[in-house]
């Protein structure tokens, strides 16, 4: 009888140990809003301005070496709305420190150690400004304290003055060039 009992504890254990994998007690992050998951009254898309990458988020570096600087280009999600990039905040985080970066004099040029820089501006909408219109790109340069080693995972957090975060996460390809292309997680 006391073996049966072992036995029946056992399977239930079990199976409390792979059913606990299976569920999800945490809310998480909500998913992005997409005109496919819209309400059928609509989107408030006037309050959540988002970013979003284009293209490759890259770094400037030593062959052989470290990479100093991190460029990538956001743009607007399809919303129509603008994003005043003088109010943006980017967070940086390696495995070792964390760094709010400081916008250069003027938002546009390379930035120094500590700060970021907006390097270039695609499809400028109207007079040379610092606010990211739809269908513009802007081209953005980052410059932490320390440079990122062979194989360091980074986090980059944009914070536009209103909205969600963009988040961006990667880690350095395993050997540093010239020119690299930071890897997707």
């Amino acid at each position: 009888m006391a073996l049966q009992h072992s036995v029946v504890l056992s399977v239930v254990f079990i199976l409390l140990i792979v059913s606990a994998g299976c569920i999800n007690t945490s809310p998480g992050n909500p998913p992005l809003p997409t005109m496919n998951t819209c309400p059928a009254s609509g989107c408030n898309w006037n309050e959540t301005p988002l970013l979003q990458i284009v293209g490759d988020v890259t770094g400037r570096g030593i062959p052989g070496g470290t990479i100093d600087n991190i460029t990538f280009t956001v743009g607007l999600t399809d919303i129509h709305n603008s994003v005043d990039m003088e109010r943006l905040s980017i967070v940086y985080a390696d495995a070792i420190r964390t760094e709010t970066l400081r916008p250069v004099d003027g938002f546009r040029g390379d930035p120094p150690q500590g700060h970021w820089g907006i390097v270039r501006v695609d499809k400028e909408v109207g007079n040379p400004n610092n606010r990211l219109d739809n269908e513009e790109r802007f081209t953005i340069t980052i410059n932490p304290k320390a440079p990122l080693v062979p194989g360091q995972f980074i986090t980059i957090d944009i914070k536009p003055p209103n909205g969600r975060s963009l988040t961006i996460r990667r880690v350095a390809p395993p050997t540093i060039r010239a020119d690299n292309i930071l890897l997707l997680l």
